[in-house]
This record gives structure tokens, C-alpha cells and sequence, in this order.
């Protein structure tokens, strides 16, 4: 593995096959977590996964990303969905300059919807470029009588095990979700169905369980992208069938 703190020629010389690119964001997480929660879980994600693989390039994560769904939170900050996917696109193009022809974007925030159409273009483009993305399971049930979706258990329990001092939990509020869905963010935003921004139960977090969830998903997001891109290889080098 090599990765941003490491020279142009010890990058040159160990030839990585792929690039990781964690994608986080800057957004408000209730009063207890800081806005730098889902950057601040990509990058340690984003290396986990690296070190599994070995073979790869680590990328700095990308700090910001679209969190308009937030933007009546004082410091959260976003890109517009088009500005997302032309930063994606700059990014593989750079990579492929140097070789680096397969990309792997480990996804932290769920509100980027433009990264699959993105990925969808640059694959199908037929440039020779592999691009995938996953989403690593870091929280439970969307929906439900108390879902975890932003701010809640796990994302609590994943700070209070990667920075325990940035977590403020006498700030914390009483465990709280809507009771409409999470398309409801798209229609009136986080303020108008959680005025103190919270989707979740951070009154059951702790560390132990960030740090397994931590492992858990960087395990899993490894196999899926090492399995993933040997089954692109396997279908693109096989060429495709026409019906006769």
C-alpha cells in the first residue's frame, strides 16, 4: 500500500493496481458529534480496506460532498450533485494518466445519489477505466421505531472509538427518529423532521461497538471490491456474447 504521505517515485515504483478514494462529508451530527463525522470515518475506513488489499493507492479522503439536506445547520458545507460527479471524474481521469485504471470510492455519507450514474458513465464510457463504489454497512435499519440514520448509535459508537475527545456526550438528546421516511429529507430537509438534527439512538453507543463496527465494515468492503473488480476483469476480458 501507498498512500498520499509517501513520494511521487515510491508511488511510481510499486505500480498500484488500485485507488481508494474514501468520500466523506462536512455536516452537522447533532449537538454531540462533530461536522467532520463522516470525513472523519472515511479516512479510517478508506485505510482499513487499504491494508487489506495492500495492492492499491490510498487517497485522503474527500472532505466534502453532498450534504444539502443539512444546509440549515450552521457549518455544514456542500457540493451540488454535478460539482460531485466532475470532481469523480477529474480524479479517475488524473489516476489514469499514471496508470491507475481501477478506482474503488468508499461512499461514508448516503446523501451522494450522483456517484452510481457517475460510476455508470465512466464504466460503460468504454474508455478503460473500472470504477466502483460501496457503501459500507456502518449503521442498522433505515426506518422503523427508532432507525439509524444519521447521528444515532453508530456513528456515535464509531467516534467515541476513532476520537473519543470530540464527542460531547452531556450535549447529547433524548434518542429520536421521525415518524416519516427518510425521503423526507429530499422533500424538507433534516431541520424540518429533527430540529436538533439527530436520526437515532446515541444513548446506546460505546466504543467497543465502534470498533467492532469499524472492522466489520472495512472487512467486508475489502472482499466486495477485490471480488468485485476480478469479476469485471473476468467479464470485459471475455468480451460479450451476440445473439445469433
Amino acid at each position: 500500500m501507498v498512500t498520499w504521505e509517501n513520494t511521487f517515485d515510491e508511488v511510481a515504483r510499486a505500480r498500484p493496481r488500485v485507488a481508494i478514494l474514501p468520500i466523506g462529508s462536512i455536516e452537522q451530527h447533532s449537538h454531540h458529534l462533530p461536522l467532520a463525522t463522516d470525513y472523519l470515518i472515511a479516512q479510517a475506513l478508506g485505510r482499513l480496506i487499504a491494508e487489506r488489499l495492500d495492492d492499491c493507492y490510498l487517497l485522503p479522503a474527500l472532505p466534502f460532498s453532498c450534504s444539502h439536506e443539512h444546509g440549515d445547520f450552521a457549518g455544514t458545507v456542500w457540493l451540488r450533485p454535478a460539482t460531485l460527479a466532475a470532481v469523480i471524474e477529474d480524479l479517475v481521469g488524473s489516476l489514469g494518466q499514471h496508470g491507475i485504471t481501477r478506482v474503488a470510492l468508499v461512499v461514508a455519507h448516503g446523501g451522494n445519489w450522483i456517484i452510481k450514474p457517475t460510476v455508470r458513465e465512466l464504466n460503460l464510457a468504454r474508455t478503460g477505466v473500472r470504477v466502483i463504489f460501496t457503501t459500507p454497512g456502518l449503521s442498522g435499519a433505515e426506518q422503523g421505531a427508532l432507525a439509524e440514520l444519521h447521528a444515532g448509535a453508530d456513528e456515535t459508537s464509531l467516534l467515541l472509538h476513532l476520537r473519543p475527545e470530540l464527542v460531547k456526550l452531556g450535549a447529547r438528546r433524548p434518542d429520536f427518529a421521525p415518524r416519516q421516511g427518510r425521503e423526507f429529507l429530499d422533500y424538507v430537509g433534516m431541520a424540518a423532521l429533527s430540529p436538533a438534527g439527530l436520526w437515532g439512538a446515541p444513548g446506546r453507543a460505546s466504543a467497543a461497538e465502534g470498533a467492532r463496527l469499524l472492522e466489520q465494515a472495512a472487512s467486508r468492503a475489502a472482499e466486495y471490491i477485490r471480488d468485485t473488480l476480478e469479476e469485471m476483469d473476468r467479464l470485459l476480458e471475455a468480451g460479450p456474447e451476440v445473439a445469433g
